[in-house]
């Protein structure tokens, strides 16, 4: 897995491991001010690729319809089940 909290999302800097009490961090390459949270977002939707698109086809076919004949229990004509 990328490293994505090392890596300065800008410019692509590896700065390294960072302790969990560091929130903020300044990239030394290009200077540009991390949330590190925000940085590690960016770095992960890059990582992701097209996989993470929210605008691709839907996640859920389009349910078929039963056809009537198939309505009911199976086995018996529709006429002797009707209530």
């Amino acid at each position: 897995m990328a490293p994505v909290t090392q890596v300065c999302s800008a410019c692509g800097h590896l700065d390294g491991l960072k302790p969990l009490d560091v929130r903020e961090w300044a990239c030394p390459a290009c200077g540009i001010r991390h949330d590190g949270d925000h940085n590690a977002a960016k770095n992960m939707r890059v990582a992701a690729g097209p996989a993470a698109s929210a605008c691709g086809p839907p996640i859920r076919p389009v349910p078929d319809l039963v056809q009537r004949d198939e309505t009911g229990s199976h086995g018996f004509p529709p006429e002797c089940c009707a209530a």
